[in-house]
């Protein structure tokens, strides 16, 4: 009997477990390498398509690359699956983000290349996740992480975010007021968004107004660009604000292209302006007719415009709207366009006077005005009517400086249950004299947690490299390839490798400081997240341009802050996408 139980005992040691399990040579076929990854998740992780690609697997790094002539990682995510209550079982843990959490502890982090070392070989297209990419969120929310169990509604209602006066103090603090009876919708990533703004632009009769920090004429942009000319040779009032330091110096030709075909376009000032030096126009709107718009954080390009947020593109959301939010926008794009003149436009003057129309009929309807905040926010949190406050916010010398500092400040100190921020980059320096830089937003977030609010923070690190920019050296890359340039082609992606890592490994270092000796979670996208967008108790959602850095307090940002259940939801479930596909930083 004795030596039966030992055997048994033998067989199922981690050590011997360890030994039997599969292992790959320098190249593995797509059959060795799904056997080879079910065995080392115990099944979370199993291929379920048949494929004759082959891997070359790097021993070094743990990493197998599928041998084919340009990425695809939209083909090798669909090659598997993951078993996320597998992983939970394997791992003994309450949760997905635990089970994350808990693997990610137990490897080493090395500073200097940023990655962490893996107890099995990855595909690369994962980059640094254990898992293939999470698509589809189709588990109860708490299944993923526990702090994303639905709120109930008498929770909801219980946070001050939908507390009446907080609002009419922000009304003042802030000069903007909210609307009711908007109609919200997410637009996750560009492959949404962008054919929206296209349909925008061709059903347009009366005018298309837009402000971008980048418009491209690349490749995709190319089709709304010249959607835009074609409207505006209809006889349809086509403008555009944009960025001016970033259009003249790479954008020179689209510029021109746009103006001749004409489009009226003004370039954002400032940038060398003495007393606003080295602010950025970087709002992001578009509004056809008056009838409905989009507010968020992409900008006009092809890493923005064909992504699907896995396919080494960007991350990104925007919002799209009707009802009296796209009123407001006219307003504050009439006065942006003429903060951006050397005079005031008389032409913008009918828009003025639509925009007094609109919003008579909507005070007329109970759609606006302060004094039915009770009204609207007195009803069951599935109840709110769509409410939403749009902020424009400009530089000192504009009307509206720092005002969504002010707003976010506010929120997360009044915020009673959680935060979840999208923010690519975060970094800030504390400035004394200034009691809307981001260090007080910082502030606001830390302090929130130390009473209990659960915040989680998704933002860049490797895998999220330096955006736009890499992608730009990869794209020349892959052309070289094509051209049989192999070795410049290497050596760009050397470069790009080599920037990457460097700046994830300050965007990370700036994270973890932050929340040192907090329990603020922090988590690491697997592509380059850009979106702008932040989540407070469950029924708060802002969504816009503005960034948690050192220079977004005192830029040109927009954001849409609405109480919308429907979209409070929608957007629950986009920050669980992000943060099932993350890499967590572990203190």
């Amino acid at each position: 009997m004795f030596p039966k139980i030992a055997i048994g005992l033998l067989i199922l040691s981690p050590a011997f477990a360890q030994d039997t399990l599969p292992v790959l040579g320098d190249v593995a076929t797509f059959s060795n390498l799904g056997s080879y990854l079910e065995a080392h998740t115990n099944g979370a992780v199993r291929p379920i398509k048949e494929s004759f690609l082959s891997f070359r697997v790097n021993q070094k790094l743990r990493e197998a690359t599928p041998v084919l002539p340009l990425s695809n990682p939209d083909l090798i995510h669909s090659l598997f699956e993951t078993d996320v209550e597998k992983m939970i079982q394997n791992a003994g843990t309450v949760d997905f983000v635990s089970a994350k959490k808990k693997y990610y502890r137990s490897q080493t982090f090395n500073n200097s290349t940023q990655r962490f070392s893996r107890s099995y070989v990855y595909p690369s297209d994962w980059h640094s996740l254990n898992h293939n990419p999470i698509r589809k969120i189709n588990l109860p929310t708490q299944v993923y992480g526990q702090q994303f169990e639905p709120l109930d509604a008498k929770s909801i209602e219980q946070s001050p975010l939908v507390d009446p006066s907080f609002h009419r103090n922000l009304d003042a603090a802030t000069g903007t007021e909210m609307t009711a009876g908007n109609k919200l919708r997410l637009l996750n990533n560009g492959e949404v968004s962008f054919r929206e703004k296209i349909r925008m632009v061709k059903e347009s009769k009366f005018f298309f107004h837009a402000v971008v920090m980048v418009q491209y004429c690349d490749e995709s942009s190319s089709e709304i660009v010249d959607a835009m000319i074609e409207r505006a040779r209809a006889g349809v009032d086509v403008r555009l604000i944009t960025e001016s330091v970033w259009t003249k110096l790479i954008l020179k030709k689209c510029l021109a292209k746009l103006r001749n075909g004409g489009v009226k376009v003004t370039l954002g000032k400032g940038f060398f302006n003495p007393r606003t030096m080295f602010t950025v126009h970087h709002t992001k709107f578009w509004i056809r007719d008056g009838k409905e718009a989009i507010m968020g954080g992409q900008n006009m390009h092809d890493f923005e415009n064909s992504s699907n947020g896995f396919n080494n593109h960007t991350r990104d959301k925007d919002v799209h709207v009707t009802g009296p939010a796209v009123t407001d926008m006219m307003r504050e794009y009439v006065r942006i366009w003429n903060h951006e003149q050397k005079r005031v436009d008389p032409s913008m003057s009918q828009y003025l006077d639509e925009v007094k129309q609109k919003e008579a009929s909507e005070r007329a309807r109970g759609l606006r005005g302060t004094e039915l905040y009770d009204q609207w926010l007195n009803r069951p949190a599935g109840e709110i009517p769509g409410v939403c406050r749009v902020m424009v916010q400009g530089s000192k010398t504009s009307d509206t400086p720092g005002i969504i500092s002010k707003a976010y400040i506010e929120i997360m100190k009044n915020a009673k249950y959680s935060m979840i921020i999208n923010s690519p980059t975060f970094r800030y320096k504390e400035d004394s004299d200034n009691a809307l830089d981001n260090s007080q937003i910082i502030k606001a977030i830390l302090a929130g947690s130390k009473r209990g609010v659960k915040v989680d923070i998704i933002s860049n690190g490797l895998d999220g490299g330096w955006g736009e920019a890499g992608h730009q050296l990869r794209q020349l890359a892959n052309d070289l390839r094509r051209k049989g340039r192999v070795g410049l082609a290497s050596l760009i992606e050397k470069m790009d490798k080599l920037v990457a890592t460097f700046i994830g490994r300050s965007n990370r270092k700036n994270l973890a400081n932050a929340v040192n000796g907090t329990d603020v979670d922090v988590w690491l996208y697997f592509n380059h997240i850009h979106s702008k967008q932040m989540s407070f108790d469950h029924i708060m959602t802002s969504t816009g341009s503005f960034n948690l850095d050192q220079h977004s307090h005192k830029n040109h940002e927009s954001t849409m802050i609405c109480l919308d259940k429907q979209l409070a939801d929608q957007s629950l479930v986009s920050f669980v996408t992000d943060i099932v596909n993350s890499t967590p930083v572990i203190q």
